[in-house]
């Protein structure tokens, strides 16, 4: 196995041996894209457990438990 001892001149000088010249991990220059997916799908996440929460306050506001409604220890399940 081959070692290489300078990365600049190794990737940047197109070798006609190996082909090797460039980028060296794949999917690169796709972060871009992978930040755009991940900001959709934050603001999707955040819009879905804003609307949940506040189903679930509405539905303990409806019920209207009284200031003495902790006495009873019920539990809603």
């Amino acid at each position: 196995m081959a070692t290489v001892n300078n990365w600049i001149d190794h990737l940047t000088a197109a070798s006609k041996a190996d082909g090797v010249a460039g980028k060296i991990y794949p999917g690169a220059g796709s972060e871009g894209i992978l930040v755009i997916i991940l900001v959709i799908i934050w603001i999707g996440w955040t819009v879905i457990s804003s609307r949940q929460e506040s189903d679930k306050l509405e539905k303990l506001a409806r019920r209207r438990p009284s200031s003495n409604a902790w006495k009873s220890n019920i539990t809603d399940g």
